[in-house]
């Protein structure tokens, strides 16, 4: 649903976005679609551990892991709070393709993202980088801000 504001032409993005942990915690899969794009974006967030070097974290993200069909089914899941369905969806659809980023950092994951998803990565960024995991469904409704 796109909504015009009368005081001027932001539109209102309306956002759905869901978490999974999975791969024993060490992976974090972020699902994210919105109403004004026709493809989800898919954040993966990879740990090690490794002693030599301690702690390790990077960040991938993909255009076309997974098509909006795909993307809406999980996020269905999600927000049913079936989190052990929508992982095992993950597992049959996802697709390591359309990778727009890999081995990022947040640095560099944030410069990798899209143009015309701007608005929604400010309002996501957090629950992609924080350190901890926050598993489960998330909606937000974001303003497109005018570039100029």
């Amino acid at each position: 649903m796109i909504i015009n504001r009368d005081d001027d032409d932001s539109r209102i993005i309306h956002v759905r976005y869901g978490i999974i942990v999975a791969n024993k915690k060490h992976s974090r899969f972020v699902i994210v679609r919105t109403d004004t794009e026709d493809y989800p974006l898919v954040f993966l967030k990879e740990r090690s551990d490794d002693e030599e070097y301690e702690y390790d974290s990077y960040y991938m993200l993909y255009k076309a892991a997974l098509t909006a069909k795909e993307a809406d089914k999980i996020l269905d899941l999600l927000k049913e709070n079936d989190k052990r369905k929508a992982n095992t969806l993950l597992k049959k659809y996802f697709k390591e393709d359309g990778l727009l980023c890999e081995f990022a950092g947040p640095v560099r994951l944030d410069d990798a993202v899209p143009d015309t998803w701007y608005d929604v990565w400010k309002e996501i960024e957090g629950p992609v980088t924080f350190r901890r995991d926050l598993p489960g469904y998330y909606e937000a409704d974001v303003i497109e801000q005018d570039m100029f």
